[in-house]
Formats: structure tokens, sequence, C-alpha cells
């Protein structure tokens, strides 16, 4: 009696913190949106966000280097030569400093020259939040995009710089979306109750036997061949008023219990049936299930925690599978992944161990046929090596999280390796709860905003570069406007001085040549005096009225070349008033801005011809220059 006390007393306590942790990291959650939030309309409204590449200055400073100031203690950082994807020409040489534990930012982005940044404790390596490896890449705003040619072997950097800088803004902006989507999904899955248990593997590494083991029972079908199609979700049969039965969910309805058009029941002997049946169709099935055995032995009637087991189909079966099972890593707290001891971690295991780790830090895997290796020792080290790759957090914490079975074995007898599986389980689940089910929230947070940090940071740079480009030019033309503002009334003065001088000759010349054509026509002679027009000669009595229209004629193309000659004079006069202006320019303009390269054309003046009206434009588009 009083040491089942001490265990409920102790499961009060762990109950206590994990709650407490809990609220935390539902507060860390919402400030999290809020953070993406400004960065989305930061993006949008006010500064497109430039997506920053981190690249190894050489060999030797890939690895991290001791940075040390008179003000602050040595600490491990990470030399960088920082570019962008749309414009590689720019670079810089940076300095990238992981966060330890109890720190706001997970990483810390300043250029070398600035090597005196805030002071940090000198801790241990273990206690960083993003490991140095880690610190110079993104985890969950990586554009790796899929361009150009089919089997191209351009890496998605060097695809990513093909874009110009707003589609890149875009696709960031896509990707912060999706995050928030995704913490959304945290969010309900931090505030559920209850757990769910992915078992998931390689095909033929015998998920649907150790499901089978866990329960003590013959449930989930079992077969030479990869038959299992489908998402067996089993829970306990407290959860459906004690009954053992199958429920199949009907595609695109939500399921509910109460709502029996949402599935259709079967009984559980059936199972086998209906998923061999439906090989080639994907289908969601919820078991539920009696477990006779107390709750201190019962995964699923645990008295504690609602849990629910889900066995998934093999990885590698087809890409709809696979793609599926990546789909539910959302609603998933605790990955079991199940590895055969015969073939350890194939291409689409490692895909998959890689994509959960930047997530799910830590992960549970079991070693299944492990009693059929020979040389287990040699198989022990070279799967460890392998999660410590893939999974450093679970390497780290091996003795718990990963295990060496034969599923198929304890069912004919006690098999201690498996006991022990099952004890870490329940402790990973029940008693672990925060490292199990917060964990996984908490790591997606950490990279989150290490990826914000990074983003934050390099385009901080990219800023202060800007602003001092901008300063520059700015004190480089500040005098420039000031002399001009000087020497603007001057300038202004001799304009008009041009403008009304050179219209006042034009209006007097253009009335002196006219006023005189026409005095002379109405004395009856020609308005100017052309080469090749003379008067008609008079024909006699008889032509008089044809003698009339030609001398009619006659005057009036006189008047027009009198208009013709005093717009030649009024062209000659601006285009020596243009002269004139431009050199102006040259006198009062101080050196350093631009002079203007436009070509004036006198010959488009006074013309009616839209052609040459557009000649005379594109001739001054083409020698304008560009700004």
């Amino acid at each position: 009696m009083p040491q089942s006390e001490d265990i409920h007393s102790k499961m009060e306590d762990v109950q206590e913190k994990y709650l407490e942790q809990k609220e935390r990291l539902l507060g860390a959650i919402d400030s999290a949106k809020t953070i993406l939030s400004d960065l989305r309309i930061f993006n949008r409204d006010s500064w497109v966000v430039r997506y920053p590449q981190l690249r190894d200055q050489s060999a030797e400073e890939s690895t991290p280097v001791e940075v040390s100031t008179s003000k602050a203690p040595k600490r491990k950082s990470i030399r960088r030569s920082l570019s962008f994807a749309d414009d590689p020409t720019f670079q810089t040489d940076v300095v990238l400093t992981p966060a330890r534990k109890g720190m706001a930012r997970s990483m810390t982005l300043a250029s070398i020259a600035d090597e005196t940044a805030e002071e940090q404790s000198n801790e241990e390596d273990e206690d960083r939040l993003v490991a140095p490896s880690d610190a110079a890449d993104f985890h969950v705003f990586r554009l790796d995009l899929k361009l150009g040619s089919h089997g191209s072997s351009s890496s998605p950097a060097a695809l990513v710089s093909q874009l110009e800088k707003a589609s890149i803004a875009n696709l960031l902006d896509d990707r912060i979306g999706a995050s928030m989507n995704h913490i959304n999904k945290l969010r309900q899955r931090v505030e559920d109750k209850s757990s769910k248990v992915l078992v998931t593997g390689d095909l033929n590494a015998g998920k649907s036997t150790f499901v089978n083991a866990l329960l003590k029972r013959e449930v989930m079908p079992v077969d030479q061949q990869p038959c299992t199609t489908a998402f067996c979700e089993v829970h306990d049969a407290a959860d459906n008023d004690g009954k053992e039965e199958l429920h199949i969910l009907k595609e695109g309805i939500p399921y509910s219990r109460e709502d029996e058009s949402t599935y259709t029941r079967a009984d559980l002997s059936e199972l086998e049936s209906i998923v061999s049946e439906n090989e080639n169709v994907q289908q969601m099935l919820k078991v539920y299930l009696r477990d006779a055995r107390s709750p201190t032995e019962s995964l699923l009637s645990n008295g504690i925690v609602d849990i629910s087991l889900i066995d998934a189909p093999g990885l590698n079966r087809d890409s709809m599978k696979t793609t599926a099972v990546f789909a539910r890593q959302e609603e998933i707290d605790v990955v079991v992944f199940v590895v055969s001891a015969e073939n350890h971690f194939t291409l689409s295991a490692k895909e998959f161990l890689w994509n959960a780790s930047n997530e799910k830090a830590y992960l549970f895997i079991v070693v299944n046929k492990y009693e059929q290796i020979r040389d287990k020792a040699k198989c022990r080290r070279l799967v460890l090596e392998q999660i410590k790759q893939l999974s450093p957090r679970t390497f780290e914490d091996a003795e718990d999280l990963v295990h060496f079975v034969d599923s198929a074995s304890a069912f004919q007898k006690d098999s201690q390796s498996f006991e022990n599986l099952e004890s870490s389980l329940r402790s990973f689940v029940l008693v672990k709860r925060a490292k199990s089910k917060l964990t996984p929230a908490s790591t997606y947070l950490t990279h989150l905003l290490s990826d914000v940090d990074l983003l934050v940071g390099a385009n901080a740079i990219v800023a202060e570069t800007e602003l001092e480009r901008a300063l520059e030019d700015l004190n480089r033309s500040r005098p420039v406007l000031e002399k001009m503002k000087n020497g603007r009334e001057a300038l202004d003065e001799s304009l008009e001085h041009v403008e009304e001088a050179g219209s006042s000759r034009s209006r007097m010349r253009t009335k002196e040549i006219l006023n005189d054509a026409l005095v002379r026509v109405g004395q009856g002679k020609l308005g100017v005096e052309v080469s090749g027009l003379n008067m008609p000669s008079y024909p006699g009595f008889l032509g008089i009225w044809e003698y009339a229209r030609e001398v009619r004629k006659t005057l009036l193309t006189s008047v027009d070349i009198a208009v013709k000659l005093a717009e030649d004079e009024a062209r000659k006069i601006t285009s020596t008033g243009v002269d004139k202006v431009f050199q102006l320019g040259e006198d009062h303009l101080p050196e350093g801005v631009e002079r203007s390269r436009r070509v004036f054309m006198p010959e488009a003046m006074f013309s009616t011809d839209k052609l040459a009206r557009k000649k005379a434009r594109r001739h001054r588009s083409a020698h304008r220059p560009p700004r």
C-alpha cells in the first residue's frame, strides 16, 4: 500500500510539472505565431525579405572557431561567407554563434568585424539549443526547389539563384504561411490530452508483429508479403463503451464515433480479409480492443492518458503511402520506428527519420529480428552509428529509446529484452510525456525561431549595408545639392532671359515676314520672291476667269512659302536657344551631376505628320541616358 501511494504521488508530481511545461510551451507557440505574422506583414509591405546563402570560406574555416574579445569569455562560433540567392555578387564574411539554453534567440548572426557582441556564459557545447553544424543552415524555411531539366545535378541554392528577388520573397511568404498552419496544428496537439503513437518502418521489418507483441494479441495481419496497406489506429475498448469492434472510416468524411454515418462497423475477425481485399486502396481503420492486463502493464488501458497505437503502411511500398505517413506527422506525438536488424536503414527510412528528427528530437527505435543476427555486436554498432547521424538526440538517450528485440519470439517465451522495451515505451509515453509529447513542438519552435533569427540577421546586414551606401550617396550629393540651391536663382534668371529673348525674337521675325508678305500680296505681288514661282501672264479678255484663278493660286502659294520661311526662322532661333540652355547647364550644374543627353530635333516643330513626330520621339528616346 505505501509503495502504491509513492507511485501515485510520483505520478502527480510528474503530471504537475508536465502541466507547467505545457502552459509555457503554449505561450511560446502563441509568441511564435505573432513573430511569423509580423514577419509576413513586414515581407509584404515594408521590405522584400532576402534569402541568405551561407558557405564555408575554406575547409579549415568550416569548423567551429574560438572567438575571444577583451569583454567576453571565449565562445565557439562558425565563420561563413554570406551571399543572397537573388544577388550572388553580394558577399560578406559573417560569424554565427549558436544559442545556448536560457537565451531568447536560437542563434546570433553578426559581421566578423563586430565580434565584440553581447557577453555569453562559457557553457559546454551540449547546452546549445542548435548544434554548431546546424547553425549555418535553414530547417523550416529551407527552399528546396525542383527547377531546370530533369536529372539536373544543380544544388537547391543554385536553382534558387535563378529567381528574382520578389519571386523568392513570395516563396518565403508561402513557407511562412505553411509554418503558421503547422504551428496551429502543434497547438492543438499540445492541448490534446491524449497521445498518438505511430508505428512505422520499412517493408517486412515486422511492424505488425511488433504491434501484436505490444498488445499481447494476434490482431494485426501478419504475412511474409507486405500486406499492411491501411492505417490501423488501435484504441482501448473503453473508448467504445467497452465493445471490441472495427470501424472502417469513410473517405472524405470526418470520423465521429457517435455518428455511424461516418464509418462502417465490422468484426475484428474481418480485419485481415478487409486489408488483403483492399490492398491497393488506402484505408483508415479504427480498432477498439480490450486489454485484460493491469494498468501498470497495459499501454492502451494505462489509467493515466488516452493512448492510440497506429500501425502504418511501409515507407517504400509506393509514393502515395509514404506521403501519407509524412502527412500524419503533424498529428503524431511519438514515432516508433521499426527497422530490420538484417537490412538496417534503407534510403526511405533515412529520409523519414531525418525529416522526423527536425520536429521530434526523440524517436523510439525498435531493431527487430535481432535474434536472427549472428554478429550481434557488429549489428548493434552499425545501427547506432546510423542513428547518431539521423537523430543525434535519440542516440544520446539510446539506452531508453533504442531497443534490439525479436517481436516474433516475444509471443512464444518470456523475453527480457522485449519487457525492457515495453517498460521504456510506457515510461516514454506516460511518465516522460514532456519529452514525448511536448519536445516535438519545442524542437519545431527551436528550429523555426533559429530560421527566423538567421533570416532577420542576414537581412539586417543587408539593410545596414544599403543604409551605409545610401548615407554615402547622401553625403556625396549634399554639397552638390547646396551648390545647386545657391546657383538656382541665377540659373532661373538666365533661363528666363533665354526663353524671353528667343520667344520675342521668334515672334518679331514671324510678324515681319508675314506682314511683308501680306503687303506685297495686297499690291498684287508675290508674298516672297522665290525662284521658280512667277505671276501668270495675261491671256486676254476671253481667258480672264482662268487668269484670275491662276493669280489667286500663285499668291496663296507665295503666302504658304512665307509661312514656311517664318517657321524655319523660328526653328533656327529655337535651336540657338536650346544650345544656350545646354550651355547654362554646363556652366551652372556642379561636377558629378549627370547632364541631359536628349537631342533636340527642330524639324519636328510645326509638323502635322504623325509619322515624323513618332520618329522624332524614337530618336530622343534612343539618346536618352538610362536612369
